[in-house]
Parts: structure tokens; sequence; C-alpha cells
């Protein structure tokens, strides 16, 4: 009795040990990543939220890049040669969700 005893305590501690799902950074840090692509033929520069964080040749796409979570995140791009008088600017403002990718098209 004492032997069945002790086996169903140990599967009672067995099972009721659940192990936790390693987390990803992204959930860690909470940060979403953000594809952005350049159709246009002339560069851009790219901000984030009025921080400049490179510029993007024409026809090229950006690796993932990180942003942290956060409502009414600002994306702005402008044109930086190629125009006539005045180069080409453009704005959006979204919402990141931590882990989610999101991606966006300029000109």
């Amino acid at each position: 009795m004492r032997k069945v005893i002790l086996v169903l305590v140990a599967m009672v501690l067995l099972f009721a040990c659940k192990k936790e799902e390693p987390k990803e950074d992204c959930e860690i840090y909470k940060y979403g990543t953000i594809t952005i692509s350049n159709s246009s033929t002339n560069p851009y520069d790219i901000y984030i939220d009025d921080v400049l964080k490179g510029r993007l040749e024409g026809g090229k796409i950006t690796e993932k890049v990180k942003i942290n979570e956060g409502n009414s995140r600002k994306l702005y791009a402008v044109q930086v040669s190629g125009y006539l008088l005045y180069p080409t600017e453009k704005t959006t403002y979204f919402n990141v969700i931590s882990c989610n990718d999101y991606s966006w098209q300029i000109p």
C-alpha cells in the first residue's frame, strides 16, 4: 500500500509541474518588425518616429527593422534625389504589436 501511495504522489508531482514555453525576444523586449520596399528608382531617407534609420536605394527592400511596440508609430520617407522642384514625401502612422511583422511601400 505504501508503494502505491508513493507512486501516486510521484505521478501527481510529475504532472503538476508545467514547463513554460520559452519566450521569444520580441515578447521579452516588446518589438515588432517592418520591411520597407522602395518601388522608385530614387533613394529615400527613412525615419521612424523622427529618427533617421537609413537610406533606402531605389528598387531595394530593407531587412526587417525592429520597431518598439506602441500606438501611432510614425513612418516618414523623403526622396533624396531625382526630383525636379520638391522631393516626394510619404508619412504614415500605425500601431505596433509585439512579434508582428509589417510592411510599407514607398513612394
